[in-house]
């Protein structure tokens, strides 16, 4: 409406690229999209395909081969854009990032000490939607096998009543109950800016068992925090967490395997805080803001082929 002309937009998610696949055809634009998620990955996991899904399959298709560069955030999402969307089309690995100066300022003591948890507590976390595509169910079977003393499940996410979500929460929450963890788990809800660092700070292990995640945000943030991660073994998490440095890995959906790898970090202490510490020295290397911002900069650089100080701003949409 102003007029101005945008020279660079940087699109996130399927919907907002027809935005800069537009702009390019009015303006001349270029383009540089994320999907953030591929639908020829997530319709594999989920059993009733929506009405939208050949449009957002065409439209996956037509942005890869004509953006000047798509960024996947790991080197499986790319693999994946390869495989299943399109051999064309110009690709760069970027990650996403999490504030270091948020995460991982607090000791866990003084976390627990916040939160009113006991600081005796074998605490288990999961933060993300209630979704079933998110595993919640393979995390609750999980912890209903461990035989640890003071043991606690902390479910963080927000809910509505007669949603989707709240369904979930309904189903979980029935699972939690027929297997006899009334009492060791809660339900604190959505967890915002004044209480997420406290519980990934708090926690002995965060859980992020997806049936297909092609980051793992949560993750990141977790190891942030200096807290082992344990994880389904699919799409970007084999990227994000390294077995045996930052976290465990274990197949979606395998209660046991899943299991198995909360006892072993919750049995060992040492093995536990070198998980942690691992995990926040990957963060500080590959994952913090300046670091994927600086990357994202350069990006710009070389698609617009200006230098540094004559660089416009990208507007991502």
């Amino acid at each position: 409406e102003s007029g101005y002309q945008y020279p660079l937009i940087h699109t996130n998610y399927w919907l907002s690229s027809w935005v800069g696949m537009t702009l390019k055809k009015l303006q001349g634009s270029k383009q540089i999209h994320t999907y953030h998620s591929l639908g020829a990955v997530k319709y594999q996991a989920v059993s009733a395909i929506p009405m939208i899904a050949k449009t957002r399959l065409a439209t996956e298709k037509l942005c890869l081969e004509s953006a000047e560069r798509i960024v996947a955030t790991s080197p499986q999402e790319q693999e994946h854009m390869r495989s299943l969307v399109s051999q064309h089309g110009n690709i760069d690995i970027i990650p996403c990032g999490t504030d270091i100066q948020r995460f991982g300022q607090i000791s866990r003591a003084e976390a627990r000490q916040a939160l009113g948890l006991d600081q005796d507590a074998k605490i288990v976390l999961y933060v993300g939607r209630f979704d079933r595509r998110k595993g919640i169910e393979t995390t609750v079977r999980a912890v209903g096998q461990l035989q640890h003393e003071n043991l606690k499940l902390i479910i963080g996410g927000g809910s509505t009543p007669g949603q989707s979500d709240g369904m979930e929460r309904d189903r979980i929450e029935g699972i939690v109950n027929e297997l006899g963890l009334q009492e060791i788990t809660m339900f604190p809800g959505r967890l915002g800016l004044e209480n997420l660092h406290l519980y990934y700070a708090a926690a002995d292990v965060c859980t992020v068992p997806s049936h297909y995640e092609p980051f793992g945000l949560v993750a990141i943030e977790a190891m942030a925090s200096g807290t082992p991660v344990v994880a389904s073994d699919v799409g970007g998490l084999q990227f994000t967490v390294i077995p045996d440095e930052t976290g465990l890995l274990a197949p979606p959906k395998d209660h046991d395997g899943f299991a198995k790898a909360l006892d072993r970090i919750l049995a060992d202490q040492n093995y536990r805080d070198r998980l942690g510490r691992g995990g926040r020295d990957r963060v500080e290397e590959m994952f913090s803001w300046d670091g994927v911002a600086s990357q994202l900069g350069k990006l710009y650089q070389q698609v617009l082929k200006v230098p540094t100080a004559a660089a416009p701003t990208a507007v991502s949409a």
